[in-house]
């Protein structure tokens, strides 16, 4: 039994010998890459999350100029939500937040309370962590998200 297991085993030495060294370093290579992606996926997901979407919560915001009660913006923000986590998405339910704002601070405060959150991307689309400009992007088609910054453009609101 030993001596089978030497023997495969200088077999496959020998094989690994014949490949071309250029090949090997390409291979052990690519197989470190792959071990560390493997190993540091989370910290390198979280770490590309932090530098595509930024912080939220330093939106300048003058909580005098809002338009509505906060608990509203909250409401908006649920609406918004329903709109878009799962399947399919009711772009009427959208267009008529966005209607409802009425200045900078208004958009600014809505995407300040609705934060980073996860939405689940249903049954045939991944999962996406993100502020609200995530969510109408991944959700949105070109000319559906065009729609929602003609909305914005009429009120005076930057998106």
């Amino acid at each position: 039994m030993y001596e089978l297991i030497l023997a495969q085993a200088l077999q496959a030495k020998q094989k690994y010998n014949s490949i071309p060294i250029e090949q090997r370093r390409r291979t052990w290579t690519i197989i470190f890459i792959v071990i560390v992606l493997i190993i540091f996926k989370n910290r390198l997901a979280a770490f590309i999350q932090r530098m595509m979407h930024r912080d939220v919560q330093k939106i300048d915001v003058d909580q005098t100029n809002l338009s509505y009660e906060k608990g509203e913006y909250y409401s908006m923000c649920s609406t918004l939500e329903s709109a878009m986590n799962g399947t399919g998405t009711k772009e009427d339910s959208i267009y008529d937040v966005m209607t409802r704002l009425r200045s900078q601070d208004d958009w600014n405060f809505l995407q300040k309370c609705f934060g980073t959150r996860k939405k689940d991307g249903g049954t045939f689309f991944a999962d996406l962590t993100g502020d609200l400009k995530s969510w109408l992007a991944d959700d949105l088609t070109g000319s559906e998200l065009q729609e929602v910054r003609d909305i914005l453009r009429g009120s005076g609101i930057s998106y």
